[in-house]
C-alpha cells in the first residue's frame, strides 16, 4: 500500500458511504474481509457479504458531510483519521475517529477497525 493508493481507497470508502451502493461497499472489502466497529465491542461484522448487508441496511445519513486526512501507511497497513456529521431529527451527530486498516495484494481491506467518539448538537 502506497500513500496514493490510500488516499484513492479512502475517498472511495467514504464515497459508497455516501452513495450506499452495495457493489461500491463490496470493491472496498476482500472476501473474508472482518470489520470491527470498536475495540471492546463483539459485534464485528466477518466477511465481505455481512459488512456490505450492515453498511446498506443503516441507509444514507441525510446531510451528511465527511472528511478524512490519511496519517500512516506501513506495508499493508494504512491509518487514517476522519470525521463524519450528518442530521437525525432535530440534533446534528458528529464523529471523530481513527481507522486501521490492513489490505491484501489486491488492495482491498482485509481488516477494518475503528474508534470513534460521536457527539450531539441541536442542529
Amino acid at each position: 500500500m502506497d500513500a496514493a493508493t490510500f488516499r484513492v481507497w479512502l475517498e472511495r470508502y467514504f464515497a459508497a458511504w455516501a452513495s450506499n451502493d452495495p457493489d461500491e461497499v463490496a470493491a472496498l472489502f476482500a472476501e473474508d474481509a472482518i470489520y470491527r466497529y470498536g475495540p471492546f465491542r463483539d459485534d464485528a461484522a466477518r466477511g465481505r457479504d455481512e459488512i456490505v448487508r450492515r453498511w446498506v441496511d443503516g441507509g444514507v445519513p441525510p446531510g451528511l458531510s465527511a472528511r478524512f486526512e490519511p496519517l500512516a501507511i506501513e506495508e499493508e497497513r494504512g491509518v487514517a483519521r476522519w470525521r463524519v456529521a450528518f442530521d437525525r431529527g432535530s440534533r446534528r451527530v458528529e464523529l471523530d475517529g481513527i481507522l486501521v486498516l490492513d489490505f491484501d495484494a489486491e488492495g482491498r481491506c482485509t481488516l477494518h477497525r475503528e474508534w470513534v467518539e460521536r457527539r450531539e448538537v441541536e442542529a
